[in-house]
């Protein structure tokens, strides 16, 4: 364990890739040094390429919180961090973040996506001698290939339309033509996708499943991985272009790939709950597990451990996701932008008015002191380590991993693509099969499409709490109940999606601003 703070992001591809800032075409830094002869000459090289690749994905979504401010604050589903920065989302809609223009800014996955794309490349020319075997090789090329389709469609869903990058940056010369800058466009939504799921068909092709205590487990890409992406992309897809059924179709195909063959599996929420007899809090050993990381459940997370110095204090600012979701007793006090779970909210008023979750047993899970009004908060980024150098009993670090995508999630997504199709059976199905391990249950409302939208999207409400989900799963499904500054209006010039960011089309005159943010920043 470390005094410092630290987060590793790949330290060695920054130093055997020198970083050249220039004014260029997505302000990227391009490679310089990527020719076969220096440095794709063996498979620890190409491993370490791509472990810098994790590491430029990680820093991208967890720098300054990020991924919570795109995916979590914008669904208004529970938490309410009463951070100021924040508040512009919650309290207006208003995504012009002070002091957080990294929320507005796309190059950070794009610097991923080129690392990918670059990997992809040059270890496809590397003989195939060079590696422990083809699988080993094709590995590689997969996991690279998983980064770059997961970078564009985490893009798409922040900002939409945004531009696409088909040749690696090696070098600015690449950069000029003709003594001009080069300048790309933003592309239609539905063309980024469609370059996002071909990326993730091409990780199918060449990744292979994994299982629960293999020392990569969920911390790098797999198989099953992949059909996750694939499906959350398809389904994305078909919601965008008036639920087209070929996406759709693949969607469930994708999402039962993995419910049948991922290895992965549910936690059930209502087996070995122990309750603290001095608070009464409640903790349950597979939820600790699955928070902390590599569970049963897990497929795709973000790696967050002290002990390979991937880590952070945990700290009551709000510039991590602990500052943005944890309260007292794990800080000393209750401040008054210590964040909670807000009763006025879309979940807790969902959780509270219907019966059927009056028994739920993630409200004790997942929340600290579910119905304490200012005090209760979320207790998924609550595992921490204490640092035995510091005198402090406050200093920790903290070692819960940010899931991306895990088990339950991908029933849901079959549950919403056979609701599109119709398919009310299947889809009450796999909602019941999540309702079931919350103890909670079995749905008998309605199974007209608003009727299960509502309880898709309530489900996922509560089980996904915490990982940035809510705020894409409305665009999705379209649902924004709940969401005060919603409006036909807004959401018709796609005032649900990110601003672009002012520099970038200051260096990059062929980007336009999204019709919604014109004149707004």
């Amino acid at each position: 364990m470390k005094n410092n703070i630290k987060i590793k992001i790949g330290a060695m591809v920054f130093g055997l890739f020198s970083m050249m800032g220039c004014t260029d075409i997505l302000d990227q830094e391009p490679v310089s040094i990527t020719t076969p002869d220096n440095f794709w000459v063996s498979q620890p090289n190409a491993e370490s390429a791509v472990a810098g690749c994790y590491g430029l994905l990680k820093n991208t979504l967890i720098d300054n919180s990020a991924f919570l401010y795109w995916g979590e604050f914008t669904g208004m589903t529970f938490m309410n961090s009463r951070s100021w920065i924040s508040d512009y989302i919650e309290g207006s809609g208003n995504y012009v973040l002070a002091y957080r223009d990294n929320t507005r800014d796309w190059k950070g996955f794009y610097r991923a996506a080129n690392w990918a794309l670059a990997i992809e490349k040059h270890v496809s020319d590397m003989p195939d001698t060079k590696f422990k075997s083809i699988a080993e090789k094709n590995r590689i090329i997969g996991e690279a290939a998983f980064i770059r389709s997961l970078s564009y469609f985490y893009m798409a869903r922040i900002w939409g339309d945004v531009p696409i990058v088909t040749d690696v940056i090696e070098s600015s010369d690449q950069l000029v033509k003709d003594g001009y800058i080069v300048s790309l466009p933003r592309e239609d939504e539905k063309k980024v996708l469609a370059y996002a799921l071909e990326a993730a068909n091409k990780s199918i092709s060449l990744l292979q499943y994994s299982s629960p205590g293999d020392p990569t487990w969920a911390i790098q890409a797999n198989k099953g991985s992949a059909e996750a992406l694939k499906a959350h992309i398809a389904l994305w897809y078909a919601s965008r272009d008036n639920d087209n059924p070929q996406m759709i179709a693949e969607a469930i195909a994708a999402a039962t790939a993995v419910i049948n063959n991922s290895n992965a599996s549910l936690i059930d929420y209502t087996s070995n709950i122990v309750y603290d007899p001095i608070t009464g809090a409640a903790s349950n050993v597979d939820f600790d597990k699955m928070c902390i990381g590599q569970s049963k459940t897990g497929l795709f997370e973000i790696n967050i451990s002290s002990d390979v110095n991937e880590s952070f204090r945990v700290s009551s600012g709000d510039n991590t996701h602990t500052g943005l979701t944890l309260n007292y007793p794990i800080f000393k006090t209750v401040s008054g932008s210590a964040p909670y779970i807000d009763p006025d909210f879309y979940g807790s008023e969902m959780m509270d008015s219907n019966s059927d979750r009056d028994n739920d047993v993630r409200k004790d899970l997942f929340f600290s002191e579910y119905n304490r009004t200012d005090e209760s908060y979320l207790k998924k980024y609550s595992q921490r380590t204490k640092d035995a150098t510091a005198t402090d009993a406050y200093a920790n670090f903290s070692e819960s991993n940010i899931l991306i995508f895990r088990l339950a999630d991908i029933y849901l997504i079959r549950a919403e693509a056979n609701m599109k199709l119709n398919k009310s059976l299947e889809a009450v199905a796999d909602i019941n099969t999540i309702r079931g391990k919350a103890n909670v249950p079995n749905y008998t409302g309605a199974t007209d499409r608003a009727s299960l939208t509502k309880a898709i999207f309530d489900e996922r409400a509560i089980e996904l709490v915490g990982e940035a989900q809510s705020g894409f799963d409305r665009i999705r499904m379209n649902y924004f109940t709940g969401v005060n500054w919603s409006n036909p209006a807004r959401n018709a010039k796609e005032g649900y999606f990110w601003p672009v960011a002012p520099n970038i089309i200051s260096i990059n005159p062929a980007i336009t601003q999204t019709d919604y943010w014109k004149g707004k920043l």
